[in-house]
């Protein structure tokens, strides 16, 4: 190869790698726009409903909707972990025709099985019967679900313009049309069947991308173990995240584990806006880790770790500042222990980062899924021994800090067996400049909640902005690179816009 070819090879080269980032930048945002329609959600309907079907009604749902949820982790398995993935690695369309056909197949026979348990399960319900039956709906939409498809030909923005239509179309007929109490099969009705109807449709555009191919049992087959290795984890997890609380209550009583709960409800906030960055980057991973391509591989992650680091270190010291004003307004003076509890857990968003990395993107990404699954069972371990030991004399501190170990170990060991991947060095570097400007952010934040004698939400907002401001002025100041382009992006962006608005004017 001359030189000028290889020039002409590498620019287009890197004119590829900044489509596909553009690319990766808008899925992310879009999956995260998505991510905080889900949170936002409850703060919108939680009051409406709790007064419309009083502390009964919602307990009869949330009991059904508990034991719903159970037969949908065995009807979700892994799909969308596995799916996805199998479907990144396809290059041609007959070979993601057949692997999309084979891995629907085998979802349907399982989730037959599934459906024979949950009938023999209603047969013996004498109460609540009728929301068990209408939430065949809720099992149904999940056996249809073909998310996992998109998200492997990262086809994400649609999937997410479909999942907030359909959220949001579900708030407007919660509040215009359940009116009282009786109105709780129709509240169930409508959560189950917007979601049943926002699968089906994703069924259009799906049937005009895949052809009809022929495929055989072993075809299907040859799924069943690589689904049930990445399948062992979740029930790791489940397992583990229960056993935890059961023996939280059984040691030092419900209070207890109230107030656990409460800490892990409003750290999940924030880490559904770390998992949605795993969604985006597993398919990209095993894209080009089916073509053999380790630079590039290399060069993606090298990115993934710079944004995760960036993210997650100012969202842990952000949480653990804002934790004593935030939880006296949002929770009341009554869940002061959870104060505690949140500078404890906080770290669990920084190492679930990692583990969105080194494990989801990396491991399962290289089809290494067997060293994944070791790794969570190591950290459940940890958890459950640590837990044991603590709960007594700790209560609920012990439980937050069996969390963080098994969080903690499971992300270390998961970096440990990807080293070869990436750069400790430049590792080490990035997580230096981010944490020490999260510092920044961590004394700002706390330093105005001392000294503003304002109303204790107007202060948490407050506290949020001015985090923020100072965050990424800093990032501004210090040139970040992920920065300077984001900006560039967004400058592009306007620019043309302010183009074509003159035309128009022109015209």
């Amino acid at each position: 190869m001359t030189f000028n070819n290889r020039w002409v090879y590498n620019k287009q080269n890197v004119k590829g790698m900044v489509i596909i980032m553009k690319k990766l930048i808008s899925n992310y945002l879009f999956t995260v726009i998505y991510q905080l329609l889900l949170i936002i959600t409850p703060f919108i309907t939680t009051p409406y409903i709790s007064r419309i079907f009083k502390p009964e009604g919602v307990g009869i749902e949330a009991y059904v909707s508990s034991i719903v949820q159970l037969f949908v982790v065995f009807i979700s398995l892994s799909f969308a972990l596995y799916g996805s993935r199998q479907i990144a690695s396809k290059q041609s369309q007959k070979e993601i025709s057949i692997e999309f056909w084979t891995i629907f197949a085998f979802k349907i026979i399982s989730s037959l099985i599934v459906l024979l348990v949950y009938f023999v399960y209603i047969r013996t319900v004498t109460e609540y019967l009728d929301l068990f039956l209408i939430n065949l709906l809720t099992l149904a939409a999940n056996i249809i679900d073909t998310s996992w498809y998109f998200f492997g030909r990262e086809e994400i923005k649609n999937i997410s313009i479909r999942n907030i239509i359909v959220k949001i179309t579900g708030i407007i007929l919660i509040f215009t049309v359940i009116n009282d109490y009786n109105d709780l099969d129709l509240y169930v009705l409508i959560n189950a069947g917007t979601l049943f109807i926002g699968q089906l449709i994703m069924w259009i555009p799906l049937l005009k991308d895949v052809s009809w191919v022929k495929i055989t049992i072993n075809d299907i087959l040859r799924h069943t173990k690589p689904i049930m290795i990445l399948f062992l984890p979740q029930i790791m997890i489940q397992v583990y995240s229960l056993a935890n609380k059961i023996v939280l209550g059984n040691v030092s009583g419900e209070v207890e584990v109230g107030y656990f709960n409460q800490a892990y409800k409003i750290i999940t906030i924030a880490l559904g806006v770390i998992s949605s960055f795993g969604t985006v980057m597993l398919p990209r991973m095993s894209s080009e880790f089916s073509l053999g391509n380790k630079e590039e591989m290399k060069k993606y992650i090298n990115f993934a770790l710079q944004l995760i680091l960036m993210i997650t270190l100012p969202m842990t010291l952000g949480m653990m500042a804002i934790s004593p004003n935030f939880v006296t307004w949002f929770l009341g003076k009554d869940f002061s222990p959870v104060i505690q509890l949140l500078f404890i857990m906080s770290p669990v968003i920084f190492f679930v980062g990692l583990a969105n990395v080194f494990g989801i993107q990396i491991l399962i990404g290289t089809n290494q899924q067997n060293k994944y699954s070791v790794s969570v069972t190591i950290g459940a371990i940890l958890s459950l021994i640590i837990n044991l030991i603590l709960i007594k004399p700790f209560g609920s501190a012990a439980t937050a800090v069996a969390l963080l170990v098994a969080e903690a170990s499971g992300a270390l060991i998961q970096m440990y067996l990807t080293r070869k991947y990436f750069d400790m060095k430049n590792f080490l570097g990035l997580f230096i400049k981010y944490f020490v400007l999260s510092i920044a952010l961590y004394l700002v934040v706390v330093l105005i909640g001392k000294c503003l004698p304002i109303s204790s939400i107007l202060l948490t907002l407050l506290q949020i902005f001015a985090g923020i401001f100072v965050y990424l002025l800093g990032l501004i100041v210090i040139k970040d690179p992920v920065t300077v382009k984001i900006t560039l992006f967004i400058k592009n962006k306007l620019n043309r816009g302010e183009k074509l608005t003159r035309k128009k004017t022109r015209f």
